[in-house]
């Protein structure tokens, strides 16, 4: 969510001048983020603000996504097999507290694909009148490599645009692997230039179909940006309530699935109404027939009367009014309580895998950027021991627990090893073995 709050204004002499102080810049810029904040939740829109970056930098940009949103939604194939896409992710940092641990983002991985695949536990917190609808989007994430860049650059949102700095090495960040074949996740701080900048993700692009005379981002710059304090529900930084007032804001690592949401073609579930200073607009739709219109996003809290709009959705009758779906991924609610994607979101996302983000399915991924490690567990499922065999030596061996938690660390210096698991508990676990920038990763079963 490239999900913005601002600092509420101390008065209302503070917000005049906020507005006057936009009006000028206008004329010198292409877009003011402030222009963008929604209503009175000091909140911007990113989905309109990220296409409007891109408009004015790619002419015929909104048409060619609006033509793919069209394309992609028509295919809703082969939905029980199960798409697997490859991840990078760069974690691009200058304090210490920036370069999260391995096990934040293994983390991450499970939560995506726990959301992606509807094995999440909260999905029995969905209220019942939306059961109907859940679908499941079968789709999974393999981590193949996390880079980790040490920097002595910032990154923010500015007058111009995006914090996109933070995706090449040349500027303090980290080059993308090649985002044809691979989704990348950057992880940085994201400094409050203008607000709470969480993060955002661009929407596919590269299409065959784009308007004459203009072209796509430019395709290193394709994927997702994410603060690092808001990756996982594990993460050992707080964020600290930007809004003032104390306390925290809390995550549970939906900010990267709402933005991976973005990047496979999703919209806001609202349809990104209301005006430039928001307010209601049940006109507005997101394309997909069986969320419920909603005419404004929610105010990140869990509030299940909220009903903004008289609707209903496919299969239900006319009469049954439905209330605004704040279990939904694609809403601005509380973390905590989005739990689903709807079927039509899903067969959207698979369609856009099947056809503008093809190449990350394809199975044509280059391994030229890393070779990866063989490793073997034996034996696998164990109940006491498991030997570790390596082709090499030397290699740094790490053991996770199926929520992320590191629980083993070594350094392992011969081609055969045996680790005592007979305190572990029974479940699924991860050895991550690393070396040279080299790494792989396979699942254990402690039975």
């Amino acid at each position: 969510m490239l999900n913005i709050i601002l600092k509420p204004q101390e008065n209302m002499k503070s917000f005049t001048f906020l507005l006057i102080l936009t009006f000028l810049l206008k004329s010198l810029i292409a877009q003011n983020p402030a222009d963008y904040v929604m209503g009175n939740t000091g909140v911007i829109n990113d989905a309109k603000y990220t296409e409007d970056v891109l408009e004015n930098q790619y002419p015929g940009f909104k048409q060619a996504m609006q033509n793919a949103f069209e394309n992609s939604h028509q295919f809703s194939t082969k939905s029980g097999q199960v798409h697997t896409v490859n991840v990078v992710v760069h974690v691009v940092w200058k304090e210490n507290e920036e370069n999260i641990p391995d096990s934040v983002i293994y983390n991450q991985m499970d939560i995506l694909n726990a959301d992606f695949g509807r094995t999440n536990a909260d999905t029995v917190n969905l209220r019942p009148i939306f059961h109907s609808v859940a679908g499941n989007p079968h789709i999974q994430y393999n981590l193949v490599h996390i880079e980790r860049v040490q920097t002595n650059e910032t990154f923010g949102l500015t007058f111009s645009g995006l914090p996109d700095k933070v995706k090449r090495t040349a500027e303090g960040g980290s080059d993308a692997w090649n985002t044809e074949y691979y989704m990348n996740i950057w992880v940085c701080k994201i400094q409050n230039t203008f607000g709470a900048l969480f993060g955002y993700a661009y929407p596919p692009a590269g299409l065959s179909n784009w308007p004459a005379g203009s072209s796509a981002p430019s395709p290193e710059l394709d994927g997702v940006v994410l603060d690092f304090r808001t990756v996982g529900d594990n993460n050992p930084v707080p964020y600290p309530n930007p809004g003032g007032g104390g306390g925290n804001v809390e995550f549970a690592g939906r900010t990267a699935v709402h933005e991976v949401g973005h990047y496979l073609g999703l919209r806001h579930i609202w349809g990104d109404g209301g005006g430039l200073f928001g307010g209601e607009s049940c006109g507005e739709d997101d394309g997909m027939a069986d969320t419920p219109n909603q005419g404004y996003q929610s105010e990140f809290d869990c509030n299940t009367s909220n009903n903004t709009c008289i609707d209903s959705i496919a299969g239900q009758p006319d009469p049954n009014d439905l209330p605004d779906l704040i279990e939904n991924h694609m809403d601005y609610s509380s973390e905590t309580c989005k739990n689903m994607f709807t079927i039509d979101q899903a067969m959207h996302m698979r369609g856009v895998l099947e056809n503008e983000r093809f190449g990350l399915i394809s199975g044509l991924a280059s391994i030229e950027n890393v070779e990866l490690l063989n490793f073997d567990l034996f034996p696998n499922p164990s109940s006491d021991v498991v030997t570790l065999r390596m082709d090499h030596q030397n290699a740094n061996v790490k053991v996770f627990d199926a929520y992320g938690r590191l629980i083993f660390s070594e350094n392992i210096s011969k081609e055969m090893h045996t680790i005592s698991c007979s305190d572990w508990a029974k479940g699924v676990y991860y050895f991550s073995i690393e070396q040279d920038h080299k790494m792989a990763t396979k699942m254990f079963v402690k039975k």
